[in-house]
């Protein structure tokens, strides 16, 4: 008995070592992940990028300024001279936040007056919003309390006849109620196509190759090309079903609205799930095995959906290495366009980079995906 147990073992494993790629998985998995988990999630959010639009221009003025930039809670990303400009960058994701400074805000707080002040907050992603908001009323109420301790000691008084506070007013756009469905089902949405795509057709290819029904295939009159084509159309019209029905039931169920143009969602996604059956022709052409399939469209597709592309966890309070193998995964581009579509309206206008890298990602995926079929079956 021991003898038929060590010749199955053994057999075990010449079967493991055979598949040199899933053996390669299943040691990068548990690396990858504790790699991830340990350094892309981070609770604590910095560097959360900060506009000023700074109408005072005064020493007060730049002081609460400062006192945001020195907190370490934000960076300075820009400086704004026009109410105008507001509006274009929160819409391009170049700040998520804008400290409006109002005229006479240095005469207000000398006068004794309650003084507002205007903090602009993108809500698109609602954790971040109300993070920003915990952090601002913080620093104002220092800044206040500073203030008001340097007016006492200037005029000597014991205790002021009016004190001086600085009233925070947040304008939080896009999800002015923080519901954190509005901020969540764009990334499902992303996740969700990512499933159908890559993990599905890489799995069904395989499961065929290990069947050895993809040789009857090969043998029949029909070219590689022709072959690819009718495997990925009807995973791009499940995808497109699947996303009109999440559009319907999250309208109807969830009130999430749809602020810009369905077409235009319609259209960005097919380049998304272009890119996204690209990916997973190629793990069909690579994995010898359904479970090596599933673990590696698991590692590419829904994997970092969850960590990698700001769905959840914002990019900015990610180590800088960890944001730049963020922009590997066509999901990052793809939530951008699906908040900016969905939350703020946008179109083309603005999200015409992220469609582009999409485009690129997906014309370069299923080429060599292409490639290397017509190889093997050469």
């Amino acid at each position: 008995m021991p003898r038929r147990i060590s010749a199955i073992i053994y057999k075990e494993y010449l079967h493991i070592f055979r598949d040199k790629i899933a053996l390669i998985m299943l040691i990068f998995f548990p690396m990858f992940v504790l790699f991830l988990f340990g350094y892309a999630i981070n609770l604590d959010i910095t560097h959360i990028p900060l506009a000023v639009y700074d109408q005072d221009r005064s020493e007060d003025a730049r002081t609460l300024t400062d006192k945001f930039i020195q907190s370490g809670y934000f960076d300075l990303a820009q400086r704004l001279y026009s109410e105008t400009q507001i509006n274009p960058c929160v819409d391009r994701r170049e700040v998520k936040v804008v400290l409006n400074i109002p005229q006479d805000f240095s005469k207000d707080i000398h006068n004794g007056k309650e003084t507002p002040v205007q903090l602009i907050i993108d809500g698109s992603d609602n954790n971040t919003a109300t993070i920003i908001m915990g952090y601002a009323n913080s620093l104002i109420t220092t800044f206040s309390r500073e203030m008001l301790g340097e007016l006492l000691l200037s005029r000597g008084m014991t205790f002021p006849a009016q004190l001086p506070t600085v009233d925070l007013r947040p304008n939080i756009w896009y999800n002015p109620e923080l519901k954190s469905s509005i901020f969540l089902i764009p990334g499902l949405i992303g996740m969700i196509l990512m499933s159908i795509t890559v993990i599905r057709i890489s799995i069904t290819i395989v499961r065929e190759k290990e069947r050895g029904t993809m040789e009857g295939l090969l043998v029949a009159p029909l070219k590689p090309i022709e072959l690819m084509i009718g495997k990925i159309i009807p995973y791009i019209v499940i995808a497109y079903v699947s996303l009109a029905l999440i559009m319907l039931l999250s309208r109807f169920l969830f009130q999430i609205p749809l602020r810009g143009n369905i077409f235009t969602l319609f259209g960005l996604s097919g380049i998304f799930i272009a890119a996204s059956l690209g990916i997973g022709l190629y793990i069909s052409n690579v994995a010898e095995t359904a479970q090596t399939a599933w673990l590696m469209g698991f590692l590419s597709s829904i994997l970092p959906t969850i960590i990698l592309s700001g769905f959840i966890f914002p990019i900015e309070s990610m180590p800088y290495p960890i944001q730049l193998i963020t922009y590997l995964f066509p999901i990052r581009y793809f939530l951008v366009i699906l908040r900016g579509i969905i939350l703020k309206g946008v179109g083309i206008t603005i999200l015409y980079p992220e469609a582009l890298i999409l485009l690129i990602f997906a014309l370069a995926m299923i080429t060599i995906s292409a490639l290397r079929f017509k190889k093997k079956v050469g």
